[in-house]
């Protein structure tokens, strides 16, 4: 029976690998990986699991507005999606840019995905970094988690495998907006 649930971990694994890098048709893995995560409520605890990751938790206590997400570096010719599971909504990014998430986030907890809806360069690595910032006007004033990375994922293949999480491209991230007491 424990060969049961390796083997369901497995076959999760690899369906998301195969809708993360379809190919050649990117509107495809966009919309099937993005959807994977806005549709299935198990997704976010099955991707834990077979990613054997612990999401970062970050509280920020001054609301939401002006809090995005930096992409600050994206491997060249790859695109990737924010998922934001709680409020259904998503964004895909091609090159470095900031993502206003005052309107994708909520008081209380956010679950916030980032994976690699295409991998159109080099297919043996891919990069992409985001930072939790709060920006006014234009300008970040506050960036959270010490300035290091919330989301970010480094695969190089011409390297050993060390982290079965780096292989899917997916990081997970909870954030907390407490209500203002």
């Amino acid at each position: 029976m424990a060969n049961m649930g390796f083997l369901k971990m497995a076959i999760l694994f690899m369906v998301i690998m195969m809708l993360s890098f379809p190919g050649s048709n990117d509107t495809y893995a966009r919309e099937n990986i993005v959807d994977y995560f806005l549709n299935n409520p198990n997704a976010w605890e099955d991707t834990k699991r077979v990613t054997h990751t612990t999401p970062l938790k970050i509280v920020v206590a001054d609301g939401l507005e002006g809090l995005g997400f930096e992409l600050k570096e994206i491997s060249e010719g790859d695109k990737v999606a924010l998922i934001f599971i709680d409020t259904k909504k998503a964004e895909t990014f091609q090159q470095r840019g900031f993502c206003d998430a005052s309107d994708k986030l909520r008081k209380g907890n956010n679950r916030i995905v980032a994976v690699m809806a295409r991998n159109a360069g080099d297919r043996t690595r891919f990069h992409y970094t985001f930072l939790l910032q709060r920006n006014i006007n234009d300008v970040p004033v506050t960036v959270y988690n010490n300035g290091n990375a919330i989301l970010e994922s480094l695969y190089d293949g011409r390297l050993p495998v060390k982290d079965i999480s780096n292989l899917s491209g997916i990081r997970l991230c909870e954030i907390e907006i407490p209500e203002k007491q």
